[in-house]
């Protein structure tokens, strides 16, 4: 999780200074925008995160929950 922070920090920082300054603002500007994207993207890169993390759970329970009926259902029979 602090490691998608962290990227999700560190993309958001460099991305918004470099677009800063094409831009045109400068230095000072950009170096406060940067900071103000990397919290953003830092946090929606946790958000994100979560989610993922929460779904990849949810499929491995449902494959879990399936292979325990297959192994009852297995059992059932040769009894």
């Amino acid at each position: 999780m602090k490691f998608a922070m962290a990227l999700g920090g560190l993309i958001g920082f460099g991305a918004v200074f470099a677009l800063a300054l094409a831009v045109g603002k400068t230095p000072s500007e950009s170096l406060f925008q940067a900071s103000v994207g990397c919290v953003a993207v830092g946090l929606l890169f946790r958000w994100i995160t979560l989610i993922w993390i929460r779904n990849v759970k949810q499929m491995l329970m449902k494959k879990h929950q399936t292979a325990v009926a297959t192994m009852v259902e297995a059992e059932e029979r040769t009894n």
